[in-house]
C-alpha cells in the first residue's frame, strides 16, 4: 500500500469541497471529524461531559449537540436545495435547523456518509475535478 492511498488534505477537509449531490443541487462539505469540528464539538458538549461519561446524557441532547457542531464547522453551504419546491437559502441556523429537525436522520445521514468519504479530501481526486 502506498501511503497517499490513505492520506487526506487536511485544508480542504476543513474547508470543504463542493459535492454534487444531482443535477441542481449541491453541498459545501468539510470533513467530519476536522479540527474545527472537534474544538466545536467539545466546547458544546463540554457542560454536559459528566451526563455522557455517566451513560445518562439523553439521545437526543446528543444528536442535537452533533448537530449544532456539523452545522458551523461541517455543512457550509448549499446551493440549489428547496424545501416543498421553494428554494432555501444556506445559513448555519438554517443547517442546524434541517440537521436536527424530527425526521431528518436521512438528511443528517446524508452529510455525514459525504463528510466521511475520504476519497473526496484526497489531492489527487480535487485535482482531477478541477481540470474537467
Amino acid at each position: 500500500m502506498d501511503f497517499k492511498e490513505v492520506k487526506v488534505n487536511a485544508e480542504l477537509g476543513e474547508k470543504g469541497v463542493w459535492i454534487n449531490h444531482d443535477e441542481t443541487t449541491s453541498f459545501k462539505i468539510a470533513r467530519l471529524n476536522n479540527r474545527n469540528f472537534q474544538t466545536k464539538f467539545n466546547k458544546f458538549m463540554q457542560p454536559y461531559r459528566r451526563q455522557f461519561d455517566a451513560g445518562k446524557l439523553s439521545n437526543e441532547k446528543q444528536v442535537e449537540i452533533m448537530c449544532k457542531a456539523m452545522s458551523e464547522t461541517v455543512l457550509l453551504d448549499w446551493k440549489g436545495l428547496t424545501d416543498g419546491g421553494e428554494p432555501v437559502e444556506y445559513s448555519v441556523e438554517k443547517a442546524f435547523e434541517y440537521l436536527s429537525m424530527e425526521g431528518a436522520d436521512e438528511f443528517r445521514d446524508l452529510i455525514t456518509s459525504y463528510a466521511q468519504d475520504a476519497e473526496t479530501y484526497r489531492e489527487e481526486n480535487i485535482e482531477t475535478d478541477v481540470k474537467n
